[in-house]
């Protein structure tokens, strides 16, 4: 049975305005518009991205149920990569240059690949992604279960081509003001200004800033120490005459 990933990173999402409630009809309908597309015979290069449910991941079904996260609404996004595996490319450059004993041009590469693509490509597999998320209708908040920028990009289009409303990523100020503070705290949260943290372009970061060098203090001496040590008989003292160990002895 499918399951939630329960370990890695979580990108929290917010958004404005209304969607269709996920017990609704009309909710696994607008997700059945944005289905998941096959790509397991194409011929060329490319990328679907699509719904699916974590009970069918053709994306050819979705009800309600099929959808029931218990605390929230589980949506889960399919994303199929087919593409020209490299290592195979590599065989087959590899052969024809040994067998005309030279290297191949950029033409005769180019054709390669073409030819190649055109017969392996029909019987290669695309590489599957499936990437949960949980969505909570009445917080208007969805939890990405994924932190990569690819999939991130791709989830927030999906998103907005279903139900054609944008999100917005989290920040402290906006979970800060959805965590219902009171009306005091929210007027005071309204009125902060943003921080610019030092990583900006062209700024030195904390880790590159050199650090201040502790300097011993000057060594305040009164006179009548420096008058005794002059009168004194030790070696090396203060206005001796006697040269010190670490200068040139002739």
């Amino acid at each position: 049975m499918a399951a939630i990933r329960k370990s890695g990173g979580v990108v929290t999402y917010y958004w404005q305005g209304k969607i269709a409630d996920p017990r609704e009809e009309s909710f696994a309908e607008a997700l059945g518009q944005r289905r998941f597309r096959t790509i397991e015979t194409a011929a060329s290069e490319e990328v679907s991205v699509g719904w699916v449910t974590p009970k069918d991941p053709t994306g050819d079904s979705f009800t309600a149920e099929d959808i029931d996260g218990g605390i929230g609404t589980w949506l889960r996004m399919r994303i199929d990569k087919k593409s020209l595996p490299m290592k195979w490319l590599q065989i087959y450059r590899d052969a024809a240059e040994k067998e005309r004993g030279k290297k191949l041009s950029a033409r005769e590469r180019r054709e390669l690949k073409d030819d190649l693509t055109e017969r392996l490509l029909p019987r290669t597999l695309p590489a599957v992604n499936l990437v949960d998320a949980l969505l909570f209708h009445d917080r208007r908040t969805v939890f990405l279960f994924s932190t990569s920028k690819n999939v991130r990009e791709a989830f927030t289009k999906l998103f907005f081509e279903t139900f054609t409303v944008p999100l917005d990523r989290a920040d402290p100020l906006r979970c800060a003001l959805l965590a219902k503070l009171g009306d005091e705290a929210d007027a005071a949260l309204e009125r902060l200004e943003p921080v610019r943290w030092p990583r900006g372009e062209g700024k030195p970061t904390l880790a590159a800033r050199p650090r201040p060098v502790a300097r011993p203090e000057p060594l305040e001496v009164e006179a009548a120490e420096v008058e005794a040590a002059e009168v004194g008989d030790g070696g090396g003292s203060v206005g001796s005459t006697e040269a010190a160990p670490w200068e040139d002895q002739e």
